[in-house]
């Protein structure tokens, strides 16, 4: 019998959209699905040079250096009638440098492709529009809102997290029929039960002590340094866990801050174990990244979101905090007081971990997997 292919898709604009691609091929490795034969790509490595790397680089650029202008530009792109030209110039980009895409997709001919990023959703469409593929399309949305970016028509089926893009996909002319409200996946290895008084041991802390875990994403991105100063100083005992990703300097800046501060800190920077930290931790401190939000509703662990990035990120926040299952604040000095009201009331933090099990989805990566064999049929 010939062996159904699966070509899951992401691209490197921020960590998130490749680890959601690597979420769902682990959950095929785990399922262990007789024939079917399964590939992981970056889709902007079958571009030209210069356009992966200023993908990557100009998303960088404006979220870490302009993020208001990248606010504006969000928001203005997710208008009907500024989508309408802006879509037009943004498919005419990426038809000249996908030639590669193209033609690797036409070699393959995989059965489905998964695409967790909109880069590569919108090429395929227009592939399966012209006839030159005819692979099922399956998206998914790594954020808890939906903007116009992931609309394209030839999509087979969108899988989102929840109600709330489930609707905003519909009022972009989406047949709700082609809509799954699976989730955003995480690694199998989130949903694991782990024994947490080895994690604590292992990682030099104490059992029984209030621990916060900050985390910066996968480029240490947001106002860390100034997060620990603020609740490294508070009144009652923490300790905190501080996940710098791949920011360097930024691990060297905490490390010199810590013989300042009065609460035990154990700082890290790329780490290929969060989840471990996720496990012992109290509460998260984090921008909203859809893959962050949706690792700690896997967890059950509250969060207190700082600064998110204007945009998809608020979006994030603000549909945790309308469902009860975070905080949100705008400044790190306004930290302190959270913190501190927290470890107080544990009857809060209970309350929070009650709304996050009735929204979380955390069997997203299998379910996408196997969605991925029923729509070929």
């Amino acid at each position: 019998m010939k062996k159904k292919k699966v070509l899951i898709l992401y691209a490197t604009a921020g960590i998130g959209h490749k680890k959601a691609a690597m979420a769902v091929k682990a959950a095929f490795d785990e399922l262990k699905i007789a024939d079917v034969e399964v590939t992981l790509a970056d889709a902007l490595d079958y571009t030209n040079a210069f356009f992966k790397w200023s993908y990557l680089e100009a998303y960088l650029l404006m979220v870490n250096k302009l993020p208001t202008l990248w606010g504006f530009f969000y928001y203005f792109t997710d208008n009907f009638y500024a989508n309408l030209i802006v879509s037009k110039l943004r498919r005419l980009n990426n038809w000249l440098n996908s030639g590669k895409l193209a033609k690797y997709l036409k070699a393959e001919k995989p059965d489905v492709v998964i695409s967790t990023h909109f880069f590569a959703t919108e090429v395929i469409s227009e592939l399966k529009r012209s006839g030159k593929v005819d692979s099922k399309l399956i998206t998914v949305v790594t954020d808890y809102r939906l903007h116009s970016w992931w609309v394209a028509g030839h999509t087979d089926m969108y899988v989102v997290a929840g109600q709330d893009a489930h609707d905003d996909l519909v009022r972009w002319g989406t047949d709700p029929s082609r809509v799954k409200m699976l989730g955003i996946p995480v690694e199998p290895i989130f949903t694991k039960k782990f024994e947490k008084a080895g994690i604590i041991r292992a990682a030099g802390l104490k059992e029984g002590v209030f621990t916060v875990l900050v985390i910066g994403g996968g480029f240490g991105v947001g106002p860390i340094e100034d997060i620990i100063k603020t609740i490294g100083d508070i009144s009652q005992p923490i300790q905190i866990v501080t996940v710098c990703g791949h920011n360097e300097e930024l691990v060297k800046k905490l490390e010199a801050l810590k013989p300042s501060l009065k609460a035990d800190i154990k700082v890290f920077g790329f780490v290929n174990n969060v989840y471990d930290y996720m496990s012992i931790a109290d509460v998260l401190i984090s921008k909203s990244g859809g893959i962050t939000v949706s690792e700690s509703l896997t967890k059950e662990l509250p969060m207190v979101i700082i600064a998110p990035i204007m945009g998809q990120e608020t979006r994030n926040s603000d549909y945790l905090m309308k469902y009860g299952a975070a905080v949100k604040i705008a400044k790190a000095s306004d930290l302190k007081e959270v913190v501190e009201y927290l470890v107080a009331h544990p009857e809060r933090m209970a309350a929070m971990r009650e709304a996050i099990r009735a929204i979380r989805k955390p069997l997203s990566c299998y379910d996408i997997a196997k969605l991925s064999i029923d729509i070929c049929g």
